[in-house]
């Protein structure tokens, strides 16, 4: 007997745990099953569903499991049951689909872990190559038809037929499905790098891609009649045209022969049969004003996405409409105001001044977050400490975007929280500004 249980959620904890059962499998994840009581549950408070839980025997004073949310659903008798998995985020970033040729197994064992989302500090392989290898990469697009290879500034730009012929020159039994997919393009980018695994190649491959995609993008955009002096000729039709990258790439390591040909495409379900149990009225929305609106429709922008960078600059973009037009406790009176502009201004020109007056005035508008933290208690929303760093965090990562700096990346799991809180947010915003109409 374990006795007492308790039960953490983030940062939330609660030890009265009406029964906990935790299976353990070969070969398999672990899983466990809590039982609530509703009431006691939800004053717990906002338990994010995303977070991870912890459940100690509080006698024995031991961990007896740790992992995620799989389901949570109620029960007769107003209880509550919450079932967890301690693999869950493994099948979550699950490969799609993989094709290896002539590989390495501790090789391909493990570039699969490190895109599983283990740290490579936690994974030791006896044998395994770490040495840097020359690789080439194959990364097929679509909007530019290539009839015949071209070298672009060290880029080669591949047609149908040398992509096709180098799949002839593998076995066949090696040629599967995941082919269909990466043959499906308009044309192909290949070039070199050096790096050590195929999961770090991956990354680089991608990277390098959409940035050439990105510029050769803009060339064909360009509208103006020359460009560094040169004359330029220009055709309507290219103004429409944005190279986009599809998600497979094709790797291969030089001096062995080994090949790695993978979708990249993100690993999740595209339907449910859940509908949401939130009470908010749609329809009202959809007949508010634009600005009413907005912060949803700007998220709608962001909150599909997989990459932190674009989370963070959809989560600045939230904050900030969010909090305009909030007021704060005016730390100046008008008064004051004049006294400090007269004072600040007195031996200034008057374009100086003007922007001393101008910066005076803004005093009372308060920081930004200052205004946030002012619209979540106008909502009645209170956020923990862990959220406060979190939304601290990807505001980091815009900053170091907007100052040309390399951020901090987040782990899968951070990105999955920040964006449930945002849409915990717009929704309460959503529906306390509605009531207030």
């Amino acid at each position: 007997m374990v006795g007492e249980i308790e039960v953490i959620f983030g940062s939330v904890s609660s030890i009265t745990c009406r029964g906990c059962s935790i299976t353990e499998r070969i070969n398999s994840s672990t899983t466990a099953t809590i039982h609530f009581d509703k009431r006691e549950f939800l004053q717990l408070g906002a338990i994010n569903y995303l977070d991870e839980v912890v459940i100690n025997s509080v006698s024995q004073k031991r961990l007896l499991y740790r992992g995620n949310i799989v389901s949570i659903k109620s029960e007769p008798n107003d209880q509550v049951v919450i079932m967890l998995d301690n693999g869950q985020e493994l099948t979550e970033t699950g490969i799609k689909s993989l094709s290896v040729m002539r590989y390495d197994p501790r090789e391909v064992a493990y570039s699969m872990a490190r895109l599983a989302g283990f740290s490579q500090d936690h994974l030791v392989i006896p044998g395994l190559d770490n040495s840097l290898k020359e690789m080439i990469a194959f990364v097929p697009f679509k909007g530019l038809l290539i009839e015949q290879d071209e070298m672009v500034n060290g880029v080669q730009l591949l047609a149908l037929n040398s992509v096709k012929s180098m799949q002839e020159k593998l076995p066949k039994n090696e040629r599967t499905e995941v082919w269909h997919g990466f043959l499906d393009a308009d044309a192909w980018i290949s070039f070199r790098f050096t790096t050590s695994h195929f999961a770090d190649a991956e990354e680089i491959a991608i990277e390098k891609a959409d940035v050439f995609l990105s510029a050769y993008s803009s060339l064909l955009q360009y509208s103006y009649s020359q460009f560094g002096g040169n004359f330029i000729e220009w055709e309507r039709v290219d103004g429409a045209i944005n190279l986009k990258r599809q998600n497979y790439i094709l790797l291969v390591m030089l001096n062995s022969g080994s090949a790695w040909l993978r979708d990249i495409s993100s690993y999740k379900p595209t339907q449910t049969k859940l509908k949401p149990t939130i009470k908010l009225d749609i329809a009202s929305v959809m007949d508010a004003s634009e600005n009413f609106q907005l912060p949803l429709l700007v998220w709608n922008r962001f909150r599909d996405s997989e990459d932190y960078y674009v989370v963070a600059i959809g989560l600045s973009q939230v904050v900030e409409l969010l909090s305009m037009g909030v007021k704060l406790p005016q730390s100046f009176t008008k008064e004051k105001l004049t006294e400090l502009t007269s004072r600040a201004i007195a031996n200034l020109t008057e374009k100086e001044g003007n922007l001393v007056r101008s910066a005076i005035k803004r005093l009372n508008d308060g920081a930004l977050m200052k205004r946030f933290n002012q619209h979540l208690t106008n909502i009645g929303i209170t956020i923990n400490e862990h959220e406060q760093e979190l939304i601290g965090k990807f505001r980091g990562i815009r900053n170091a975007i907007d100052h040309g700096r390399k951020a901090e990346e987040p782990s899968a799991q951070e990105i999955k929280q920040v964006k449930a809180l945002v849409n915990r947010v717009i929704l309460a915003s959503l529906t306390t500004s509605k009531s207030k109409q």
